[in-house]
């Protein structure tokens, strides 16, 4: 995979070490990683800048839910996999019944076989 193969993610979690973790599990499989975002307000900002191919989103970020960056982001055709301990939220089987999840903590499989069934545009 060249550099302008590569696949853009974006990766929000409040919680530092997990967000970097993250990032650098869905770097070592070939993407490009924006972020980690540890605030919803980073992660609109990041947005603002640039759109991602995939994003990895936990749900509850700092209190705040992700639902707004969520939607935003599916009308840029960016896929989603959310990445919670808690997968009861209705939006799961509504709005969001396309999107992955895993249940945290994700291991680098988990996260490896839901980013091989994401479908990219492009």
């Amino acid at each position: 995979m060249t550099a302008a193969d590569k696949t853009l993610a974006l990766v929000v979690d409040d919680e530092a070490l997990i967000a970097y973790d993250l990032s650098t599990t869905v770097e070592s499989l070939g993407y490009d990683v924006m972020g980690p975002a540890l605030s919803l307000d980073e992660a609109m900002s990041l947005v603002d800048e640039q759109t991602p191919d995939v994003a990895l989103l936990d749900i509850n970020i700092a209190g705040d839910l992700v639902w707004p960056l969520a939607r935003r982001l599916i009308t840029t055709d960016c896929q989603i996999v959310f990445i919670s301990a808690k997968n009861c939220h209705a939006e799961l089987a509504g709005e969001f019944s396309g999107a992955q999840f895993i249940d945290k903590p994700a291991s680098q499989t988990e996260i490896c076989e839901a980013l091989s069934t994401v479908k990219i545009a492009g």
